[in-house]
């Protein structure tokens, strides 16, 4: 499916997707024509999806970081809550999962008030949900993507 260069191409652009393609290929040791050629084949294949920046919430004003273990009332109503859930802005990921919950989410916000504030306001008012553990950060000790 991807060979060594197309590995070698998805991690230097995970390091730094503003990295110009002529850089790629000094580093990669073929040319900028190739490279582009091969990045758009990742893209056709959906396996580079978008290229995106790296934000350190901090320092704008997010100061906390939690994760919400979220009981659905029923399976079934895993869309409808995704659905919703996909709505609010201080949500940046969420997963189906097994184990206790069936759904994790981490989400962001600007403090304990205004983490309580979306929880209460928010998600805890979605129908088909049951109940919620939140978990907060103390420190967001490993952020990386996955190298190839």
């Amino acid at each position: 499916m991807i060979d060594d260069t197309d590995v070698k191409i998805i991690n230097s652009i995970l390091a730094n997707s503003r990295k110009p393609v002529t850089d790629i290929a000094k580093q990669i040791d073929i040319s900028n024509v190739a490279i582009q050629q091969r990045l758009k084949k990742l893209e056709k294949k959906g396996i580079i999806e978008n290229y995106t920046a790296k934000i350190n919430y901090k320092s704008i004003g997010y100061t906390t970081i939690a994760f919400i273990g979220i009981f659905l009332e029923k399976a079934k109503d895993y869309r409808a809550v995704i659905s919703l859930l996909r709505k609010i802005p201080e949500i940046s990921e969420a997963h189906f999962t097994t184990g206790n919950y069936s759904i994790f989410a981490k989400v962001y916000a600007k403090n304990n008030d205004h983490l309580m504030d979306i929880l209460n306001t928010q998600v805890q008012i979605i129908d088909g949900i049951a109940r919620t553990e939140t978990f907060i950060s103390l420190e967001e000790g490993i952020l990386k993507p996955m190298y190839l």
